[in-house]
C-alpha cells in the first residue's frame, strides 16, 4: 500500500475516535432549582410562618398559634400546588416534632412502657394518596398534662422546589396558589387536667374543634 495512503488512513481513523478532531461536547448541566421566597401570613392567628433554618431551596414552615390561646394537639391537612414537593427532615419524617407537646403516656401503672422510647406517641405525618396533600397531627398522649401556649413552633413542615422535567429540563411552573389548609382541628385546653369528669357538658367538649390556619405568599425568585 501507498505510504501516504497509510499514513492518512491513520491520521482519519484517529481524528474519528477524536471526535473529528473538534474535542468532545459535555452536556449542558441542569438547570438550577429556583429559589423559593415566603411572605408570612399577617394577623394574631393560627399560621404557618417561615422557620429560620429554611435555605433558598428549602422551606422549612412552622405551625404557630394564637396568642393566650392553649392547646394539647392539633392536626391539619396542607395541600401543595405545582412546582412544590413535601420535603422530609433528617429521620426521613415528613414533620418534626418542635417538642411543645408531651407525646408519650405518664403513668407506668396503666401504660407499661410510658415515658419511655418503647411508648407509642400521638405525632404523624405523610402524604395522602393524591401525593398533593400533606396530613399531619401531633397531640399530648395523656390528659394530666397541662395545656401548652401555641405562640411558640409546635410542629415543622418542609416544601421543596419540583424536580425539572426529565425532557425539557425546566421546572414546572408554580401555582399561584400554592398552599392552602383545607382542614385543620385542634383539642381545646380545658378538656383534661386531673379534676376531668365525664360530665355532658364535657363529653360536648371532647371533640377537636375547626380552626383556620393562615398560610403565606411563596413565589420564585
Amino acid at each position: 500500500m501507498n505510504t501516504r495512503i497509510s499514513v492518512g488512513l491513520a491520521i482519519l481513523v484517529l481524528l474519528s475516535a477524536c471526535g473529528g478532531g473538534g474535542g468532545s461536547t459535555s452536556p449542558p448541566a441542569p438547570p438550577a432549582a429556583p429559589s423559593l421566597a415566603y411572605e408570612d401570613p399577617a394577623g394574631d392567628g393560627w399560621k404557618l410562618v417561615r422557620d429560620y433554618t429554611s435555605t433558598s431551596t428549602r422551606l422549612v414552615l412552622d405551625l404557630v398559634g394564637p396568642a393566650d390561646l392553649k392547646a394539647r394537639g392539633v392536626g391539619f391537612n396542607l395541600q401543595k400546588g405545582s412546582g412544590l414537593i413535601f420535603g422530609t427532615f433528617a429521620d426521613g419524617g415528613y414533620a418534626s416534632d418542635t417538642g411543645v407537646f408531651e407525646l408519650r403516656g405518664s403513668n407506668a401503672n396503666f401504660e407499661p412502657y410510658a415515658g419511655t422510647d418503647a411508648d407509642p406517641v400521638l405525632f404523624a405525618s405523610a402524604p395522602l394518596a393524591s401525593g398533593d396533600v400533606l396530613s399531619t397531627g401531633i397531640f399530648q398522649k395523656d390528659r394530666s398534662y397541662s395545656a401548652k401556649s401555641v405562640t411558640q413552633p409546635l410542629v415543622q413542615i418542609v416544601l421543596e422546589p419540583s424536580a425539572p422535567n426529565p425532557v425539557t429540563s425546566s421546572h414546572p411552573a408554580l401555582d399561584p396558589y400554592a398552599i392552602r389548609v383545607i382542614k385543620a382541628r385542634m383539642i381545646p385546653d380545658d378538656i383534661g387536667g386531673m379534676d376531668f369528669q365525664l360530665t355532658p357538658t364535657v363529653i360536648a367538649k371532647a371533640r377537636l374543634v375547626d380552626i383556620d390556619i393562615a398560610v403565606g405568599k411563596i413565589t420564585y425568585k
